[in-house]
């Protein structure tokens, strides 16, 4: 499945079996999900009904106030509200986690990223399979690569134009959608490699077409549609505004939860390629919860300030996190195995600007 690799890093990581603390969890989770839904039921759906009512009733003002400045300003608007929709419909349906059905999923997923613009193909490849499988682990895990930007782990090379990254990190993170959707995307669809290092298996037919509607889809939606009610330069300034918000949305939520001062950056051994543990005591070691009192930020983000809790269990629906972390708190102690959770989004956001602190200088 993954073709091309560094030459360090021929052969994937490999994790130990199954840990006594991984067992214990799984089997109490899911004693605690045998008379519910694990798929979210009306809840996860009432709330991707709000979203979806949210986009439309956002860009049917876009093309009929009378004003050209309040045209603009509502992209601001409709950037937040598309960072709400790929967060509580995208992410889940891509999982699999939205319904019971994989093709409701698979189908969920398709309208999501019409209105978004992203691929779920190459999303998938990228978040499902390298990130959550090797979150943390350099060369492995696609969401550590900025493509020479930043540096994102210590096992990447230090260059002297990381030396002030956690001062123009907000520059970079700002630009993210319009280098994913623009670019990103069609560069994967071209070269079938995910980046320098990983590549990913080629598309059938029904994977070409999903990809080219879905994206002439948000282009008659997000570009055509507006621009057949604004002036050109007034559609510029909006589009622009609407992806700088979404950018930094998305990463004031996915960024938090990794790349912090307290999450680990383990490397396999140069020989076994063994990580030492097995992958949830991996998971738990390199991702973090914050926030997870706030009600509103777990209610927009899709559950994702439950960081932890989603990459043990994918397949469950968001909005069983916080039962799932009271489980998984008391489980860790027992065990003795790590449980890191910035209390507020402040203390979790200064966690990710000393990591890029740290991570400005030659290890």
């Amino acid at each position: 499945m993954l073709k091309r690799q560094q030459s360090c890093d021929a052969q994937p990581p490999v994790f130990s079996g199954r840990s006594e603390f991984y067992a214990t969890l799984r089997e109490r989770v899911a004693d605690s999900l045998k008379d519910v839904n694990r798929w979210g039921g009306a809840r996860s759906q009432a709330k991707a009904a709000i979203f979806l009512v949210a986009y439309v009733v956002n860009l049917l003002a876009i093309i009929t106030v009378p004003y050209p400045e309040m045209q603009v300003a509502l992209f601001v608007s409709w950037g937040v509200i598309h960072a709400g929709v790929g967060f509580n419909i995208f992410h889940d349906s891509v999982h699999g986690s939205f319904s019971r059905s994989m093709i409701t999923n698979r189908l969920v997923a398709f309208v999501s990223c019409s209105l978004l613009g992203v691929s779920r193909y190459f999303w998938y490849h990228k978040h499902n399979v390298l990130h959550h499988r090797y979150s943390n682990v350099n060369g492995w895990d696609d969401d550590l690569e900025t493509r020479g930007s930043l540096r994102l782990s210590p096992g990447q090379p230090w260059s002297m134009r990381y030396r002030f990254q956690h001062i123009y990190a907000p520059l970079v993170y700002a630009l993210t959608t319009f280098e994913w959707i623009f670019i990103k995307d069609f560069v994967q669809y071209f070269t079938l490699e995910m980046n320098r290092n990983q590549s990913v298996p080629p598309m059938n037919k029904q994977d070409h077409m999903e990809f080219w509607v879905s994206k002439a889809a948000y282009i008659l939606i997000a570009i055509i549609l507006p621009l057949g009610f604004m002036s050109p330069g007034y559609f510029i300034a909006g589009f622009v505004l609407l992806h700088l918000t979404l950018s930094l949305v998305l990463a004031s939520i996915f960024q938090l939860a990794h790349v912090t001062a307290l999450c680990a950056f383990p490397e396999p051994d140069r020989g076994s390629r063994m990580m030492g543990t097995d992958w949830a005591i991996h998971q738990m070691k390199t991702t973090a919860d914050f926030s997870t009192a706030n009600k509103w930020i777990t209610w927009f983000s899709g559950g994702l300030n439950y960081q932890v809790e989603h990459h043990l269990f994918p397949q469950v629906n968001h909005v069983h996190y916080p039962m799932i972390n009271r489980i998984l708190v008391g489980t860790a102690r027992e065990f003795n195995v790590p449980y890191h959770c910035y209390p507020t989004y402040i203390e979790a956001l200064a966690g990710h600007l000393r990591a890029l602190k740290s991570l400005n200088v030659p290890a």
